[in-house]
Parts: structure tokens; C-alpha cells; sequence
């Protein structure tokens, strides 16, 4: 069981999502047919359908105010609920929820919000010498920094496919110290990429002995977050891209999701297409801004957003921005696929089932992003399998030994 400020904020979360979202749009489809219904009574059909609006009006409130008072309620009982331990199964939920739900409800359950940070063992670490010691007592001078993707934690680098190793195994097996880092998948990818490079520039300075090799592997999402710690660092000048060599992205949307890319279009369809249907759209329009960004493989924030662009942008073409790889360092684009035949005609359609083969390679026609001097990997597998597949983990290996 969570602990009682988790079992608090899910109470609020749940009482809010069901308020706002589910209720909300169910009265906002009411009011919507109410109107239809009542137009084609002429001229008596305007004041009854005020005063019909009025009495569903005050029904909902009723709705929704006793929603509220049960996640009060809810959140005044979590200190007989919870417990003082974080498992695994609530940090995964817990993820979940923070990747997916709209920052707005997330306002009503800050016990839910997930800040960027080192974690060992399910704790967080501070990056001071002292703590990092501690969490690290064979710490070495080569770290892998291991960044995971959407609605995830750090518990999925744990997860191992029979027989083979972790990738923090392989890592450590090749002589260096594998670091997991946790953050908040519901926010802008540019802001992880901010506190990911003011993360690193702490880790670098305050590692317990002198950091001669850095490496960089993030799954989907984490892999643009690196990318933005990296761009954030190179204009400030951070000291911790000089022991940086390598940049692993196993299945990164570089020009973005096309599974956003739908869901942005249907949600702007449904917008649109009828008052009917409106709510509906609005409702799976309250997509997380972290998700939002994955529709162009956002990394920057340039003062333009998703919500900027036509809904047909990056539907065909990529529109994500124009940015180079950093030239002195390594960059490794792990690309998977949906079917083990290469020439299969689902891999040229879904790509990995969430990315496809163009995004994930940086080979799209427009932009460029440097395709040229990555390290393109093909392999076997599943967007959720790159954590743990065993081609990605001979993959691995060759980087770490240089092929």
C-alpha cells in the first residue's frame, strides 16, 4: 500500500478526474443535445430549454459536489490507509498518472507530482558527495546515465527478459556505474531536459571520485530529454559535457510520435465536427503537455507549441525542431520494429508500435537531424521490449566496446 500523501492525492486525483473530466463532458454533451432537441420546438423552445437548463444545471452541481466531498473524505482517511513505503506497483501507477492526466487536475493532488532526481532502491538521492557516496559505495569514474521513457519509472531498467542481463548489469559489467534518474513524464520535455542538465552538472561535480566517461541511454521520451539537457548545457557552457562520449536513444521519436499525431487530428475532428461531439474532443484533448510534446519530438522551448501548428502538421512530414547532434560526442539511435522480418509491411506502417523506423532513425526528409553521423541500430523489437530485449542488450555492449 502507498503511503498516506500518495493515497491523499489519489483521492483528490480521482475525485477531480471524475468532476471535471467525466462529469463536466457528460454535462456538456447534455446541454448540447438539450439544445438540438429543443430547436426544433420554434419559438417556445428557447425558454423551455433555459429553464430545462436550468434544472440540469443544479442536478450536475449536486453530481459534482458530492464527487468533491468524497475525495475530501478519501483524502482524510489516507492517514488510516497508508503506510510509510513507496512500492513498486505505486510508483508505477503513480507514473502513469502524472504522464497521462492533464497538469490542471494535477493542481488538485501535488502529493502526486514527480520531480527529476536520482533514485536507488526506491529512494531518492541527493547529488552531494555525501549522499552520493552512500548510495554508491563502489562508485567509479564512468557513470551511465539511464533516463527512462512515457508514464515510466526507473523500475523498468530493473526489468530482465530470461536468461539475459539488465542493461544497468551490462553497464556495470563493463566496468562503470549505472544511475537512474526519475522524472515527471507529464511535463514539457524542454523543462526535463532544463533540470536533467542542472542534474548532471550537480552529479558531475559531486561524484565521489573524478567522472572520466559519461553515457547518456534514455528509453522513448528519455532520449529527447537528454537531448535537451545536452542543448541546455552547450549554451551555458555546462563542465559536464566534457566527459561526456556517448548519447544511447533506444526507440526516441526524433520527428515525433504518429500515435500523437492521430490523436491530436481526432481530437480537433471531434472539436469541430458537431457540437454533439465537442466534449468528447475536449476531453481527450486534456492529454498531458509531455505527451502533447511527442507529437513533433519537441525538445525546446522556442515559444511555439503543439497547439500553435495546423492539426495536419507532422500528420506526413516532420516539423520537429532543427536541431544538430553535439559533434564530439557518439550518438547510438536504437531503432525497433513491430515484426522480426525488416520487410515486413507493419514495420513500414507502425515502425516499433509507437515510433516509426524515419523517426526514430533522424531520417526523415525535413529536417535532418544529423542521421548522417549517428550510429543507426536496426533491431527485433517492441517500443516496450527496448529496455530489456536482448538485441538491444548486444547493442549495448558494442557501444560500451566501441564497435
Amino acid at each position: 500500500m502507498p503511503p498516506a500523501a500518495e493515497i491523499r492525492g489519489w483521492a483528490r486525483l480521482i475525485s477531480g478526474v471524475a468532476d471535471e473530466a467525466v462529469v463536466g463532458t457528460v454535462h456538456d454533451m447534455h446541454r448540447a443535445i438539450n439544445r438540438g432537441v429543443f430547436r426544433w420546438l420554434g419559438p417556445i423552445g428557447r425558454p423551455v430549454a433555459q429553464v430545462v437548463d436550468a434544472v440540469t444545471d443544479h442536478a450536475y452541481a449536486g453530481v459534482r459536489l458530492g464527487i468533491r466531498g468524497a475525495g475530501e473524505l478519501g483524502a482524510a482517511a489516507a492517514g488510516y490507509l497508508g503506510t510509510d513505503r513507496t512500492t513498486p506497483r505505486s510508483a508505477k501507477a503513480r507514473a502513469v498518472a502524472h504522464g497521462v492526466v492533464d497538469g490542471r487536475y494535477l493542481s488538485h493532488a501535488p502529493e502526486l507530482d514527480v520531480d527529476l532526481g536520482l533514485r536507488v532502491d526506491g529512494r531518492d538521492v541527493a547529488p552531494q558527495t555525501a549522499s552520493l557516496a552512500a548510495a554508491y559505495p563502489e562508485a567509479r569514474g564512468r557513470i551511465a546515465v539511464f533516463l527512462h521513457g512515457l508514464i515510466d519509472s526507473e523500475e523498468v531498467w530493473t526489468a530482465e527478459a530470461p536468461g539475459h542481463p539488465s542493461l544497468p548489469d551490462v553497464v556495470a559489467a563493463h566496468g562503470m556505474t549505472p544511475v537512474l534518474v526519475r522524472y515527471g513524464t507529464g511535463r514539457t520535455i524542454a523543462r526535463n531536459g532544463e533540470d536533467l542538465d542542472a542534474l548532471l552538472a550537480e552529479l558531475v561535480a559531486a561524484w565521489p571520485v573524478p567522472v572520466t566517461g559519461l553515457t547518456l541511454i534514455g528509453h522513448s521520451m528519455g532520449g529527447l530529454v537528454a537531448r535537451g539537457a545536452c542543448l541546455h548545457a552547450a549554451a551555458r557552457g555546462q563542465r559536464w559535457l566534457a566527459p561526456l562520449t556517448d548519447v544511447v536513444y533506444l526507440g526516441s521519436p526524433h520527428h515525433g510520435s504518429w500515435l500523437e499525431k492521430v490523436a491530436n487530428v481526432g481530437s480537433w475532428v471531434l472539436r469541430h465536427s458537431s457540437s454533439h461531439s465537442a466534449p468528447i474532443g475536449e476531453l481527450l484533448d486534456g492529454r498531458s503537455r509531455g505527451i502533447k510534446d511527442l507529437r513533433f519530438g519537441t525538445f525546446v522551448d522556442d515559444g511555439a507549441t503543439a497547439e500553435d501548428a495546423r492539426p495536419i502538421d507532422g500528420l506526413l512530414t516532420g516539423r520537429s525542431p532543427d536541431r544538430p547532434w553535439l559533434p564530439e560526442v557518439a550518438h547510438h539511435l536504437v531503432v525497433g520494429r513491430l515484426r522480426p522480418d525488416p520487410r515486413h509491411p507493419l514495420n513500414a506502417v507502425f515502425g516499433d508500435g509507437l515510433v516509426r523506423r524515419g523517426s526514430a532513425g533522424g531520417s526523415r526528409r525535413r529536417p535532418r537531424l544529423g542521421a548522417d553521423e549517428a550510429n543507426v541500430v536496426p533491431v527485433a523489437a517492441r517500443h516496450t521490449h527496448l529496455t530489456h530485449h536482448p538485441e538491444v542488450v548486444s547493442a549495448l555492449r558494442g557501444v560500451l566496446d566501441g564497435a
